[in-house]
């Protein structure tokens, strides 16, 4: 019932690194030093932003950099972090990293919100499929047998529902218009926090957390991802649909990629 729980609490994940976010912009902004911000945004609810909290307000205590500390932090840090922040560390944007980072999470965090509300009924249903369909046996008598029954199965599903919380929620991000919104935002924000092309390619499709975008970014050289139009390059990646390639190639002409997060904020318009 433990792991159930812990399963369910790792799908908000993004919230939590989207208010750490937002705590630690307001102590850059008044001016604290980055020990200082850690310290007073207290202890972290969700163990893994808790470890990365603790993991930054010992190294800076120590007088690290923000940049060494996210190369050295392993997992501690996702893909997008480990880009932006010793990016925005180096060239003294952090304020406008930290910004972009607390919105990225948040936008994620509300896709997760979408995919908890789709597994709740599969979830539930399960539950209810382990109370009726034995009932025949207590209609004719076997108390023992539906107890035994229906209480095995409910256990099963309680006890074993941590892989299966994990596994559900990796299906449904696996459809394609998720897919597509956790691309157009991550393609958004890496542009808009100013890193190269093909890093920005690299990371959207990371983000997608599609095996087959991955496959079909991975399988492109650095000079493909940089030397051409991004609408260009992602041609036939599989899920993008082809309003999605028009707005990268107008997003080209004009210079405002901002209409890839508008993008991406109709897709998830179509989930509610």
């Amino acid at each position: 019932m433990a792991g159930t729980i812990a399963a369910w609490r790792a799908l908000d994940d993004s919230r939590d690194r989207a208010e750490f976010y937002r705590m630690w912009l307001a102590g850059y902004s008044a001016a604290f030093i980055h020990s200082k911000s850690f310290e007073t945004m207290g202890p972290r609810q969700h163990a893994r932003v808790e470890e990365l909290r603790q993991w930054l307000l010992a190294g800076t205590r120590h007088g690290r950099e923000i940049d060494e500390l996210v190369r050295t932090g392993g997992s501690r840090f996702e893909d997008f972090e480990r880009a932006l922040l010793p990016l925005g560390a180096e060239s003294g944007t952090l304020e406008d990293t930290l910004r972009i980072l607390a919105d990225f999470y948040m936008k994620k965090h509300k896709l997760m919100q979408w995919v908890k509300k789709q597994m709740a009924y599969p979830f539930f249903t399960a539950l209810f499929a382990c109370i009726i369909a034995p009932l025949q046996l207590l209609l004719f008598g076997h108390e023992r047998g539906y107890f035994m029954i229906a209480g095995s199965g409910i256990a099963g599903i309680l006890f074993g529902a941590g892989s299966i919380v994990g596994t559900v929620a990796a299906r449904y991000g696996r459809k394609p218009p998720l897919v597509r919104v956790r691309m157009a935002r991550g393609l958004a924000t890496a542009i808009e926090a100013g890193l190269p092309l093909g890093r920005a390619i690299r990371l959207a499709a990371e983000a997608s957390a599609s095996p087959e975008v991955r496959a079909f970014v991975g399988e492109k050289s650095e000079q493909q991802l940089t030397g051409g139009a991004i609408a260009t390059t992602l041609a036939g990646c599989p899920h993008l649909t082809l309003d999605f390639i028009a707005v990268l190639k107008t997003s080209e002409l004009t210079g405002d990629f901002r209409a890839i997060a508008r993008l991406a904020e109709l897709y998830e318009d179509g989930f509610k």
